[in-house]
């Protein structure tokens, strides 16, 4: 039995400007008769346990909600997705609820790419009243060696992209921000100037296998969310030029410019890399690991 509307607030997202917004948001929700609840996110990766808690219990009352609002960037839905997992990890009685988003991050790649631009300018009432649910393709994969799955929104990376943000995240935790960031930004040249390349074998679904050696960065895109595809980019050393061009894109989370040494757009990709390297999904951290990893796509009803 749906009987309301569950909204994830993250009042921290683009450097807490959500704060001002909120007011027109809920707004928009009252005026709409949007029966809801409201938790709000407090620290990293809270929205993640908040779902996960919520569905379990409301799913013990009869009491799932029709449709979990989540107003932040593409970090806050990632971590209500992963709820959403856990919980059916729990439970796979719980079904896929859809999810509405309210773009108020600093980077708000997914929802840009769901919607277009007279979307955007509904107001988000409207959209949760007429409740048009789309099928979107998300990212999955499959880490064997150490039996990991989960899903990305947007891209995941192997190599140069995630030894920066590993090292972002590690600077991150530090006190002093402002000393954080000065040293972060120091140690960034050492990553470029001694930057290991690695043998990568690809397979995809048509059973090809493709062997690539000093490669320095591994990207899955899912760069079409209509689209059953994802696509794999490789890049291999050249020189220090085109290394802090990339450098410059990953800090400022530009879209990349730069032609890959090798494309391929397929439905499934096994990916095996026997060193040591940083990986992420979605910004997210995986640490250093080998790799014996399988890419491929799944739907999620999301409120368009």
């Amino acid at each position: 039995m749906h009987s309301t509307h569950f909204v994830i607030y993250n009042p921290m997202a683009n450097h807490g400007r959500p704060k001002q917004q909120w007011p027109d948001i809920k707004s928009q929700l009252d005026n709409a008769n949007i029966k809801y609840r409201l938790r709000i996110t407090r620290h990293p990766h809270h929205a993640s346990s908040i779902v996960e808690y919520y569905l379990l219990s409301s799913f013990k009352n009869n009491e799932l909600p029709e449709s979990i609002i989540v107003a932040g960037g593409d970090g806050t839905i990632h971590e209500v997705l992963s709820g959403i997992k856990k919980a059916q990890k729990a439970n796979s009685k719980i079904p896929n609820i859809p999810i509405a988003i309210i773009p108020t991050g600093s980077f708000n790649y997914f929802a840009d790419g769901f919607h277009n631009k007279k979307e955007n300018n509904i107001d988000i009432g409207t959209k949760i009243k007429r409740n048009e649910i789309v099928e979107c393709n998300i990212g999955l994969f499959d880490e064997n060696i150490k039996n990991q799955h989960g899903f990305f929104l947007n891209h995941s990376g192997i190599g140069l992209d995630a030894n920066i943000l590993s090292l972002k995240h590690y600077f991150n935790s530090k006190k002093s921000r402002l000393v954080s960031r000065f040293k972060y930004s120091l140690s960034i040249f050492p990553i470029i100037y001694y930057l290991s390349v690695f043998p990568v074998n690809i397979r995809t679904e048509k059973k090809d296998t493709i062997s690539i050696k000093n490669v320095f960065m591994v990207t899955l895109l899912n760069d079409n969310f209509n689209d059953d595809n994802l696509k794999l980019i490789i890049l291999k050393k050249k020189n220090f030029i085109q290394l802090c061009y990339l450098l410059l894109v990953i800090l400022f989370k530009k879209h990349l410019k730069l032609k890959p040494n090798l494309e391929i757009n397929a439905k499934k990709i096994h990916i095996d890399i026997p060193s040591l390297e940083y990986g992420h999904v979605d910004g997210e951290n995986l640490g250093s690991r080998f790799y014996d990893i399988n890419y491929s796509k799944t739907k999620y009803p999301f409120i368009k």
